[in-house]
């Protein structure tokens, strides 16, 4: 210890040392100075300064950012809008836009690109996603690659195996309501989830992992903190490589991703699985520059992580809704017993595409809780106006679809259920003029899933009211959250069910 003591004090009193010392204190406090002294100018100068916010965030993103790690970035975005109006300024280089004209021209007109925020999104360096991908050309090649996969064709080959997901939740129901002398209470939350995991995986991979029928799995944990962590280490990236924090890509899911692949290579038998797994790995054998080894993994986790969060919520907000509605409820439940009259009767997606009220319903669910619940962020490649606000290049541009789901002067009674308005005229808004309405995006980004989102949610919902009644259990939190998708903060949501009387 005494010679590394001797060896600092010599150092110390080494003239060099201390001009280098001097030096680095010199650039450092510089580069602080250069960066407060940016932060002020571009807060005060510029076009971005003429757009109203609050006074603090022209400055920082910290603001805005908390916000977003609490979950709660979407209710501040309505709060702004009522507050300062269309168009806000969040951060520096951020700006959230909800008048209905602009957020058309940000996703169809101009059809922006998607920010870089989307490159920290990313959960491998090297494997860029459908989701993820910002090169146009790039992301045109990637869809038309998946457009078979989602043809209305395609999807109507997959109903069968959709079905009989739904079929095991009706029998682990039945079960539950067996075992509880006739009726029961479900998790809607975590049984959705567990059902949209099985549809997803039967319909991508070839197999359900059968959630539903084998009880609570650390899979469901897992989604929730992987779109949890990914909200966050979207903003913050560098939390990526601190050793002791949660990996960005949960190394168990990894695992069985990259498990179900091996065993899908290694197959004999692969013109019998026709699915999307297939389909994308056809690609990579026939082309690996074109989709990678890892690209393949990457979509496939997307796919299933945003394929089944998104639908299990709309499902469970969907009850939600409905049963602190009882007329809606009992409206419901007529048209769709007036279709299906015996609680086995078939089901079948064209049976349920002309019953209006289930649709109303569903839309209904969507605009108030949409999946795409945190905006849709876009950057300018040049100077565009948005809102009668100069926006130069290189701004991002948050189409702000959520603001305008809750919008009075779209939507009277905005912030109330009211399947209604989809139907007929509402309080001096028309149903055909509902088109401030962006549940799966619009334009070229828009959700390559929406009609498989759309049959799940019509067979499933169906399929459950045609052979049960459902019942209220009052006194729980609606307390909503936002990573990436909606959440109810409570992480549950209890529903009386029993067999239809």
């Amino acid at each position: 210890m005494g010679i590394s003591h001797e060896l600092i004090a010599v150092r110390l009193g080494n003239p060099e040392f201390k001009t280098l010392i001097s030096a680095c204190l010199i650039f450092t406090l510089a580069y602080g100075a250069s960066k407060v002294l940016t932060a002020l100018w571009h807060g005060f100068t510029g076009p971005l300064a003429k757009i109203p916010g609050p006074w603090l965030n022209r400055f920082t993103a910290l603001p805005w950012m908390a916000a977003v790690v609490r979950g709660k970035a979407f209710e501040q975005g309505i709060n702004y809008n009522r507050k300062y109006g269309d168009i806000v300024r969040v951060a520096p280089d951020l700006v959230l836009v909800s008048d209905e004209k602009s957020v058309h021209q940000i996703l169809v007109g101009m059809d922006l690109r998607k920010s870089v925020l989307y490159e920290k999104f990313s959960q491998n360096e090297d494997g860029v996603t459908l989701f993820t991908m910002r090169d146009r050309a790039q992301y045109r090649t990637r869809r038309r690659l998946f457009s078979h996969g989602f043809s209305i064709s395609y999807l109507k080959g997959l109903e069968p195996l959709k079905l009989s997901c739904i079929e095991a939740l009706e029998e682990f129901i039945d079960n539950q309501c067996a075992r509880d002398g006739g009726e029961t209470v479900i998790d809607a939350w975590n049984l959705m989830g567990r059902l949209a995991s099985d549809i997803m995986s039967a319909t991508a991979f070839g197999g359900s992992f059968e959630l539903v029928k084998n009880g609570e799995h650390p899979i469901r944990k897992k989604f929730s903190e992987s779109f949890k962590r990914g909200t966050i280490y979207q903003l913050l990236p560098f939390l990526k490589y601190i050793p002791f924090l949660p990996k960005f890509r949960d190394p168990e899911l990894a695992q069985l991703i990259s498990e179900i692949i091996e065993k899908r290579q290694a197959s004999t038998d692969k013109l019998a699985k026709p699915d999307l797994l297939q389909l994308l790995l056809d690609t990579h054998e026939k082309n690996p520059e074109t989709l990678s080894r890892i690209e393949v993994f990457s979509e496939m986790l997307v796919f299933w992580l945003a394929g089944s969060e998104t639908t299990a919520s709309t499902l469970t907000f969907a009850m939600m809704f409905l049963l602190n509605d009882p007329p809606s409820y009992q409206k419901l439940i007529d048209e769709i017993r007036g279709r299906f009259p015996l609680t086995d009767s078939p089901v079948s997606d064209d049976k349920t595409t002309d019953l209006p009220f289930l649709h109303a319903v569903l839309k209904e669910t969507m605009r108030l809780a949409p999946p795409a619940t945190g905006g849709l962020q876009r950057q300018t490649d040049e100077d565009v106006i948005l809102s009668d606000h100069l926006i130069p290049a290189g701004t991002r541009v948050t189409a702000n679809t959520t603001v305008l789901h809750w919008d009075e002067k779209q939507w009277p009674d905005a912030e109330k259920f009211v399947p209604e308005r989809w139907l007929s005229d509402y309080k001096g808004v028309p149903a055909t003029e509902r088109t401030a309405y962006y549940p799966f995006s619009a334009g070229s980004r828009n959700c390559i899933g929406k009609q498989f989102a759309w049959t799940e949610l019509r067979l499933t919902l169906v399929s459950l009211l045609r052979r049960y009644d459902l019942s209220l259990i009052p006194d729980q939190s609606h307390e909503l959250v936002h990573f990436t998708v909606l959440h109810l903060k409570a992480g549950k949501y209890m529903v009386g069910i029993r067999p239809r009387a």
